[in-house]
């Protein structure tokens, strides 16, 4: 049964929503759609109650007007006030649309209220209003001796009101504290880290009641440098040494503060200030005579916002709305790009630059300008590469996909001088330097170490001092202040002709070709990667430490690793050896991803029939005259037996293979992936278990599988896998080579996929273009332990039916990490359609690639299933009948077109497929005039 659809997505993260019935406000953390492909550990869930697994239609919600509570609740009780969105995000007017945009330049107003007694200020307050700051935050840019840095960490000298109303003075990192603020544990118990705090203005004693943080300054910032003007020449920039790492006092007045346009823009629960104070509330703490003496607040904390956006939708339109009236786009299909995007034209093995025009996203089409010619034409976008993926060969170090984004930073180079790359590829530059890295603790959670400690004792004797002698920090200059800045700047917009507007520091747009702009290298941004890269480890089963996987009902729950892995038994036969493996480890998951069981397509396993007799085929007089497919095999020919099933051309029996599909052949192909690769010696246990594993291979498989192994290269295997039927993969040919290392069978073997897309995006989620497998039970997806390789109860023949039914599937899409969630949803039905239409023309191709460039040891196998067996006119036949079903007026579909596959193909789907069919048709025609094998 078909899950029922469920309600559309309300909210998303970083929305602004509002309590109903009630004047709390706060900010939305999580969704239950996000994807959320890491545990919960326990000690996080009891901390905080925002870390709770969620159901469909919870969030999770930071409540600003409440000390940042934080609470799970249903989207039913919320209401949407404002929803956060920068220039360059994508979004839709809903989750069924198509047509999606992009966010060009936005425009903000607020309400703000004292941040101390909450007075309001009347009206709305713009970004005119503002006093601009002048620190600068962690994440912000600065400038220096033609250095561009960012701000890694702060320390802070905030000052506290304790209930008494007496002053104290609480250095500290990271600015975690806020002006406003209060809490009965604002302070830290006594007994604390004392090289961190310090108490100035006397020794208050602690009493019971609510603390206040009525200042906030930063003293000492941590910069790390990331690049050098790039307009200096060589001898000029060898004169311009990194800047200092820590910048305090009145060094600080020697730093720009650089900001981006996102940067002005207020937020619900940002502190601010006013550039007209008169008439507005204050707040005066402390008293005359005291060590702190009094300290005016005159700040205002944002309670309400209203954006507007200016939106380039991918048709060319623009339009100015409400944010509110757009979601955001969190899921953006491979293909999709906007006018003004940089792409690569692919096809036929010609790779052309390009720059979208307009995109008609419903039937993916596009019009784009080709570079070369300078000619407008329509092309689908599926032959469109807008991240330069297509592009397999090593890539250069620095490169970062295509062309440039709405809100990059990037270095302008001199007039007549290049970035060094071809367009439309941009590189990128921005070296964190290595102390950034360091751990900040020895010994235990509260003993600071390496440039940490440094830094926190600079910021306690800062504010020793200030006690004392006093101190005076620098303010850093604003752009304007210093001279202009033209060597860096901010991707204001992107033109139809290719050439990118630039905002430069001073204000001032000015229009560069894309060959004369770098990107800077975010220093966070290179932190987050290799935390990313970091998360992709696969750790061994046999590592002792905790694991976790998530349960049916969305749960992380931590594996069960009481018994220990079984050791690799030798069974005296195949039989033995596959009774002893559990029948619950036949299938495993992939890329996290679970298929229900009431699925029709679960592991569908589909034999290799001819097609329908009523179909036009080339038919044979008898079966003598079909050769089998050991004929004209570069191996050894079998002997066919009364057992055989040989192909049968009665018009009503079912027609069954009539090849062998497990065969050893003479010698190991040169075009197998791991042909270049050393032999080893293999010992007697690894000699053992592949015996067995041949033994299961010969007899289990079933008949869309065929597996080669090789006489000269035990460690190697090929397999080919037909397809299922009702999938966008129906029969295609996927040809998978392997590798069996030293410790197998201890350690999976090694899989590379022949992906045959020519660089037009992956064919399936888990089969990626540079050949990788994801699967949990090859390593190569993190699993519990019951769906990883286990030498006792994991099988070659386990994963090659689990690639078979577990990854070609009727919607593949779901495939992907946290996606399966959204089955049943408009947006998960939306983008699974999209992926399927792309999977279906993609492997349309692979049929001709395996019958253009014979394969080794498949060479016979393919003649056989494609031409013999007719199986190269039904793929014909079909995607002809597909076509000519898409081009008929009615847009929808039929209930009993609903449970097809592909019921309908769009535009540039029809266009992509026609430049295959017409290939195929060359091959079929050949085919037909060359003599027959008697």
């Amino acid at each position: 049964m078909p899950r029922q659809p469920v309600a559309a997505t309300k909210f998303y993260q970083q929305d602004i929503v509002q309590k109903a019935s009630s004047n709390s406000y706060g900010i939305v953390l999580r969704c239950w759609h996000d994807a959320e492909d890491m545990p919960i550990p326990p000690a996080a869930t009891l901390a905080d109650p925002l870390m709770r697994p969620l159901r469909h239609g919870e969030v999770g919600v930071s409540w600003l007007t409440e000390g940042g509570r934080r609470e799970i609740l249903p989207e039913s009780e919320l209401h949407l006030l404002d929803r956060t969105l920068q220039p360059g995000d994508f979004c839709k007017r809903s989750v069924d649309d198509v047509q999606s945009g992009v966010v060009t330049d936005l425009r903000v107003r607020c309400r703000v209220e004292h941040v101390i007694n909450k007075e309001p200020v009347e009206g709305w307050k713009t970004s005119s209003d503002i006093y601009c700051r002048s620190d600068a935050e962690i994440g912000d840019y600065v400038i220096c001796d033609d250095w561009i840095g960012q701000v890694v960490e702060l320390f802070d000298e905030n000052i506290i009101e304790v209930p008494s109303g007496q002053l104290v003075r609480l250095p500290e990192f990271s600015s975690r504290l806020a002006v406003g603020e209060k809490s009965e544990n604002i302070l830290p118990p006594p007994g604390g880290v004392q090289h961190m705090i310090g108490f100035l203005f006397g020794h208050p004693s602690r009493s019971s009641g609510l603390e206040t943080v009525i200042a906030v300054k930063h003293t000492v910032y941590a910069i790390a440098w990331l690049a050098i003007n790039q307009r200096l020449d060589i001898l000029e920039a060898q004169k311009r040494p990194r800047p200092a790492r820590f910048w305090y006092g009145q060094e600080i007045s020697k730093l720009t503060l650089l900001r981006g346009r996102a940067d002005f823009q207020m937020r619900t629960g940002d502190r601010l200030n006013l550039k007209n104070n008169t008439g507005l509330p204050f707040t005066k703490h402390g008293q005359e005579g005291e060590a702190g003496g009094v300290v005016c607040v005159q700040s205002f904390s944002v309670t309400a916002t209203e954006t507007e956006l200016s939106v380039l939708w991918q048709d060319g339109t623009k339009e100015t709305l409400n944010a509110r009236d757009v979601i955001p786009y969190l899921n953006p299909d491979e293909y999709d790009c906007w006018p003004g995007d940089h792409v690569i034209w692919s096809s036929e093995g010609v790779k052309r630059p390009a720059v979208v025009q307009a995109v008609d996203s419903a039937q993916r089409t596009a019009k784009v300008l080709f570079v070369d010619t300078k000619q407008i034409e329509m092309v689908s976008l599926l032959e469109l590469d807008p991240h330069g993926a297509s592009d397999l060969e090593p890539a250069q170090g620095g490169i970062d996909g295509l062309g440039v984004r709405r809100g990059d930073f990037v270095f302008i180079h001199n007039e007549g001088l290049t970035n060094g790359y071809e367009p439309p590829r941009v590189p990128k530059i921005g070296e964190l330097e290595s102390w950034v890295r360091e751990n900040p603790f020895i010994g235990g959670m509260n003993q600071l170490s390496g440039w940490r400690k440094e830094m926190a004792d600079l910021g306690t004797d800062i504010a020793t001092r200030r006690g004392k002698d006093g101190v005076v920090e620098g303010q850093m200059k604003r752009p304007s202040e210093n001279g202009p800045v033209d060597w860096i700047g901010e991707v204001f917009d992107l033109n139809l002709d290719g050439t990118v507007q630039i905002l430069h520091p001073d204000n001032t747009v000015q229009t560069y070709p894309l060959e004369r702009l770098t990107k800077l290298y975010d220093g966070i941004e290179q932190l987050e990667d290799e935390i990313y890269e970091g998360g992709n480890h696969m750790s061994s089963p046999y590592e002792e430490e905790e694991t976790w996987a998530m349960n049916e009902d969305g749960e992380w729950v931590q594996q069960d690793h009481s018994d220990e892995w079984e050791e690799y038994e030798e069974y005296d036969d195949a039989v033995e050896f596959m009774d002893s493996m559990d029948s619950g480890d036949s299938v495993y998951r992939i890329s996290g991803a679970g298929i229900p069981e009431d699925d029709p397509e679960y592991m569908s396993l589909d034999p290799i029939l001819p097609p329908p007799s009523g179909s036009q085929t080339l038919k044979a007089s008898s079966t003598e005259d079909i050769p089998t497919p050991n004929g004209d095999s570069s191996h050894t020919p079998r002997e066919e037996s009364e057992d055989d099933n040989m192909t049968d051309n009665s018009p009503n029996e079912e027609k069954k293979t009539s090849w062998k599909h497990f065969d050893i052949l003479p010698q190991v192909p040169p075009d197998h992936a791991y042909y270049s690769t050393i032999p080893m010696q293999h010992s007697r246990s690894f000699l053992a278990r592949l015996q067995r594993e041949y033994h299961i291979l010969s007899g289990s498989l079933p008949d869309s599988i065929i597996v080669r192994a090789f006489e000269d290269r035990a460690d190697l295997l090929r397999c080919l896998i037909i397809g299922p039927q009702n999938t966008p993969y129906e029969d295609a040919p996927f040809v998978i080579d392997w590798m069996l290392d030293s410790n197998f069978p201890n350690s999976p073997p090694l899989a590379h996929f022949l992906s045959w897309t020519n660089g037009n995006g992956r064919v399936n989620p888990n089969l990626y273009e540079e050949g990788k497998v994801c699967l949990s039970i090859l390593g190569t997806w993190a699993g519990d332990k019951n769906e990883t390789w286990s030498a006792s109860r994991s099988s070659l023949l386990q994963a090659f039916i689990s690639i078979q039914g577990l990854v070609l599937v009727k919607e593949p899409w779901y495939c992907e990490p946290a996606y399966d969630k959204l089955r049943g949803t408009k947006e998960g039905a939306v983008n699974s359609r999209l992926y399927s239409e792309k999977a279906y023309v993609l492997s349309r191709n692979f049929v001709f690639r395996a019958l253009d460039i014979p394969l080794g040891g498949l060479e016979s196998e393919m003649k056989w299933l494609y031409y013999t067996n007719r199986r190269l006119e039904k793929v014909v036949s079909d995607a002809r009948a597909l076509i000519e079903k898409s081009k008929e007026a009615s847009s929808s579909t039929t209930a009993e077109e609903d449970e097809v596959a592909i019921p309908r193909l769009t535009a540039g789907g029809i266009i992509t497929l026609e430049r295959t069919l017409t290939k195929l048709q060359g091959l079929l025609d050949a085919q037909s005039t060359t003599p027959k094998d008697v």
